[in-house]
């Protein structure tokens, strides 16, 4: 197995469980605070993070590329190994589809959040006047 695979998977899991956290429904605007805060400041403390982050979607794309091009050249025979490889390079597509459209799901989720915890900020210091 390529290494990069593995790589793609361990980022894939990652944004699944960033996701996950920021589709959780949130007791208060105190914990939304929280946890938004807490991934934004994560992610603007450290540069490296965001760099990381663009390579392993530039990785992403190179190996979605390469699995939807092998899906669009039909296989040369109908052999078991044709088939493990068509079926191989089907479940890749889907995997890389996934991790990028992911990566652009949880920014737009980062900054819903965002814009939901200043908006209700706002509210309370409406009513509170």
């Amino acid at each position: 197995m390529d290494p990069g695979w593995l790589i793609v998977y361990l980022f894939l899991v990652a944004e699944c469980v960033v996701v996950a956290l920021l589709i959780m429904p949130m007791p208060s605007n105190y914990v939304r605070g929280k946890v938004v805060g807490g991934l934004r400041a994560v992610w603007n403390k450290y540069p490296n993070l965001r760099h990381g982050c663009a390579l392993l979607l530039l990785l992403n794309s190179y190996y979605c590329w390469v699995s939807i091009s092998s899906l669009n050249s039909p296989p040369d025979s109908d052999s078991v190994h044709a088939r493990t490889k068509l079926f191989r390079d089907q479940r890749n597509a889907y995997i890389t589809t996934f991790g990028i459209g992911m990566f652009f799901i949880m920014h737009r989720l980062l900054d819903l959040h965002d814009q939901l915890f200043v908006a209700r900020e706002a509210e309370k210091r409406e009513k509170a006047k």
